[in-house]
């Protein structure tokens, strides 16, 4: 089994194609996704808290891509998965990759543990389901994996892309032009509401609803978000991003809106990667290692897809 210091990059996206196969042109996790793009709106009181310029006032233009959490471009919208939203904001002189996912933690604390996680979970040849012998094995070793799985088996799948709220699970440290800085996590909140699938919906829906759904949406009401930071408390992990944060008594600070625009052909985000440690000036990351792990990971998935 791996460690936290020999596993590799490629040791990453093995273990995530040895649980949903090798698909021609596919990620190595969140396989089917849509691209859209919009435009995010900073809060006047952004620049208290991000010295970057993406967060002064003006607009920005975004690129997003939203998706279904795993390796399977075929898995059902209805699927008990994480959700996922990458968003990249770009001017002239700053680019920042948020990457966020509807569960406020990571199954992982660390590349070894979720190596682990994919390894007890490929399917037994004869019964094509996971060992649950395994499973046990590995949440004996690694109980970080236990909460994430808890979370999504505690609710039905989002009933859109747009009502279910994003968390960035690590944390970062946000500064400003003062040099003051505040460590945080992230939230994007939906604005229509979190709302899940009904037992008629998940019964009755097809298994790739979610395209049109936000398809139709954008016809209507939108697709509107608001991103805040959550901000740490004494007890939080900076760290641990399997770690669920406490309500310590701060409240969120909002830093804008995001407004999806238009579904937009999948070459607009396929062309490179959404990279987590691509970051503005003002916001700096955390010493955690499945963030430090990410980036060269996604250039080993980058290359197989291409």
């Amino acid at each position: 089994m791996s460690t936290l210091q020999e596993t590799t990059p490629v040791e990453l996206i093995d273990a995530l194609n040895s649980v949903f196969g090798k698909h021609k042109a596919a990620r190595g996790s969140h396989a089917k996704g849509l691209c859209a793009n919009g435009e995010f709106i900073p809060a006047a009181d952004a620049p208290r808290w991000v010295a970057s310029s993406l967060f002064a006032q003006g607009n920005v233009p975004a690129v997003l891509r939203f998706s279904v959490g795993g390796g399977n471009p075929n898995v059902s919208d209805k699927s008990r998965t994480v959700r996922g939203l990458s968003l990249r904001l770009k001017n002239a002189t700053e680019t920042y990759d948020l990457l966020m996912i509807s569960e406020p933690v990571f199954f992982a604390a660390t590349p070894a543990s979720f190596v682990a996680f994919l390894q007890a979970r490929v399917a037994d040849p004869e019964t094509k389901k996971p060992n649950p012998d395994n499973v046990k094995a590995y949440e004996a070793r690694f109980p970080d994996g236990k909460l994430q799985p808890q979370l999504l088996a505690a609710h039905p799948a989002p009933a859109s892309y747009a009502t279910t709220a994003y968390f960035s699970t690590h944390a970062f440290r946000f500064v400003n032009a003062n040099g003051e800085g505040l460590w945080g996590r992230l939230v994007m909140q939906p604005l229509a509401g979190t709302v899940f699938l009904s037992s008629e919906q998940e019964a009755a829906l097809p298994d790739t609803f979610l395209t049109d759904e936000l398809g139709t949406r954008l016809q209507g009401d939108g697709a509107n978000f608001a991103l805040f930071i959550q901000p740490a408390g004494p007890d939080d992990s900076l760290v641990d991003p399997s770690q669920l944060w406490g309500d310590n008594g701060s409240a969120p600070i909002e830093l804008g809106r995001l407004n999806v625009q238009q579904i937009t052909p999948d070459i607009d985000c396929d062309r490179g990667v959404f990279d987590p440690l691509r970051l503005p000036t003002g916001i700096e990351p955390s010493d955690d290692p499945v963030l430090k792990a990410r980036s060269a990971a996604y250039s080993v998935s980058l290359e197989r897809r291409q």
